[in-house]
Formats: structure tokens, sequence, C-alpha cells
């Protein structure tokens, strides 16, 4: 059934596609909150078809839509932040809610999202990704509901710095030099001082954003903080930060199989990363990989079916009814995960 506008409440069901220049904004089966009804309102919709109905279900195609339209609204808040307005809070916990709603029903979203390749460009889709993981393993590690929203919103904005970062350095498909590393450091600080007016945002949260890019064995930046002095919140959004940025396509180099990552951060990221939290991420992590097809180097396929903790990045496979254990098969190398 068609209603106006003015009667739409906070908790309705959508019954349609909304559209903004061919651009889909809001889907059929969203739940309505204040932000939709506000954004309908500017977009001078007079009416919207509501449903009783919800489908509950999980295919990959729900995963993608949901994870888009959650892109989408991160998208809105930093372009706003790029064109110098405030941050509006109530828009990123709007954003937020429903990443968080997303995690609660869908757990294993966050964990294969680098499996989706969206349009839009980079540091969107890493933000909400690394929110998505960095909630995931907050949980894991037995933080509170309102911690996780708090390392949630840490993981949202760990990059909003960028937004005030060059487009020929952010984007720039060749190494960069000196002094332009030197520029696009400063986006952790950048987004620290954008963010410490808005009076909102808990000291715990903006001190997860100014010291994400701290490391383990002292050689981040901007403070250089050396182990348990760098605060929890930038210990675990750096574990999620850099598994989604080595399993990405980035402007200068094709994403590494999530299985070489995991090898590579196993231990602790050869000393920049907490070996703790980490431990806890890819013990928890590389359980979302059991029954995933895979490719092999030998050029074969198989399905995971088991795993080694003490070698988590290689599982047991089998290959035509015959289960090949890459942790003693060390010849064996996994080259990609089959989408």
């Amino acid at each position: 059934m068609k209603i106006r506008i003015a009667h739409l409440k906070t908790g309705m069901i959508l019954g349609e596609n909304i559209y903004r220049e061919a651009l889909l904004v809001l889907s059929e089966g969203t739940i309505i909150n204040h932000r939709h009804i506000e954004m309908l309102k500017k977009m001078s919709v007079e009416d919207v078809a509501i449903t009783f109905k919800r489908e509950a279900h999980h295919t990959s195609d729900e995963l993608k839509r949901k994870y888009k339209l959650s892109l989408e609204n991160f998208k809105e808040i930093c372009y706003s932040v790029t064109l110098g307005k405030h941050l509006i809070y109530e828009d990123v916990k709007d954003c937020l809610e429903d990443i968080m709603s997303n995690l609660e029903s869908n757990p294993e979203m966050g964990m294969k999202l680098w499996q989706i390749e969206a349009a839009d460009a980079y540091t969107y889709e890493h933000s909400v990704k690394v929110c998505m993981l960095s909630v995931l393993l907050g949980k894991w590690m037995g933080y509170s509901d309102a911690s996780l929203k708090a390392i949630g919103t840490a993981g949202l904005l760990h990059d909003i710095g960028k937004c005030n970062i060059p487009n020929e350095i952010l984007n720039k498909p060749d190494t960069l030099t000196q002094e332009e590393f030197s520029v696009m450091k400063t986006h952790a600080t950048l987004g620290y001082v954008l963010l410490s007016a808005n009076k909102t945002l808990e000291q715990e949260t903006l001190k997860g954003i100014l010291h994400h890019h701290e490391r383990f064995d002292g050689n981040g930046y901007p403070s250089k903080l050396k182990g348990k002095l760098i605060p929890e919140f930038s210990r675990i959004i750096a574990v999620a930060d850099i598994f989604d940025a080595m399993t990405s396509n980035r402007v200068y180099r094709d994403k590494i199989s999530p299985f070489h990552v995991i090898e590579i951060m196993h231990g602790g990221g050869g000393g920049s990363l907490d070996p703790e939290i980490t431990e806890i991420f890819l013990t928890k992590a590389i359980e979302f990989f059991v029954d995933s097809r895979v490719m092999l180097a030998t050029g074969e396929s198989g399905v995971i079916t088991g795993v080694n903790p003490q070698m988590p990045h290689r599982p047991i496979v089998h290959v035509n009814q015959e289960a090949k254990d890459l942790s003693k098969a060390l010849d064996i190398e996994i080259s990609s995960v089959i989408v």
C-alpha cells in the first residue's frame, strides 16, 4: 500500500526501491528510520509503498545489497566532510546501527565482504569493512554492546582524515615519494582534529582513530607508541585495517589471497600488530572459510573441510574426494577463494 511521507513512521518496512538520479538509495525491505524519512523529504518524494512482510533471507545478493546501502550512507557522510560541513553524528549513528544490525543477523557478512567488488572509491569501501571487522573482533574479545558501538564508530571513521588528502596522492597508482607519504601520514591526525570538536564522540573512539597506524614494535605513527601503550581500540582497528587492505584491490596492486595474508599476519605480522589480538582474529576468521571453494596453485579446485589452529593459513582441502592437508603438503598453495 502507498502512504504519504507525512504519515511515514520509523519501523515501517519499505515496499519498493527508491532511486535518486538512477542510484539506488533505499531498497525494498528496508526498515525505515528517521534519517530515511528526512532524506525522502529532501528528495521531494510524496509517497512510498510500504509492506507488512519482510522476507528473512541471507543470500549472497542480499548481503551485497545491504553492504552497498551501508556504503552509500557512509559515502554521503564523507562527502559532507569533504565539502567542509560539520559531521552530522546522527548520520554516522544511523549508518553504524544499520551495520550493527546486519552483523547481528549475518556474522559472516563482515568476513566475506572482501570478496565483493564494489565500484565505489576504495576509501569508502574500506571504511565500512574495517568498521564491520572491528565490531566482529570486539565481539570475539568480549566487549559490551556499548563498547562495540564505540569501536565500530572508530572503525567507520578511522580514515575520515583522508577526505582532506589531495586526490593525486590518495589515488596515485605508483609508489608515493617520501614527501607524498609524509602528507598521507597526516590523515590520522587530521581525522582526530576534525572529529574532536564533536562532543558526542568518546575519547576512546577519538584515540582509536588517532593511533590506528601505531605499530606494536614502535615503528608506527603519529606518536611511535609501542606495545600496550597503544590504545586497545587502535590495536583492534589496526588488525582489521591491515587484513582488509591486503585482501582488497588497490590502485597500485591486486588483492592478495586471504590465506597468504593470514600467513603474514600470523604471530603478529612481524611485530607490527598486537600478537594476542591478531591470534583471536585469525583463529575466528579462518572458521568462516570452512566449506568455501578454493583454487589451488596446481590448477585444481577443492573445498576447505578443516583447519589446523597452529597453521591457520594451511587448511585441509578436499580435492576430488581426496583430503589434502596443506599443513603437511607445504608445496601446495591456495591461490584464491572462488566466489
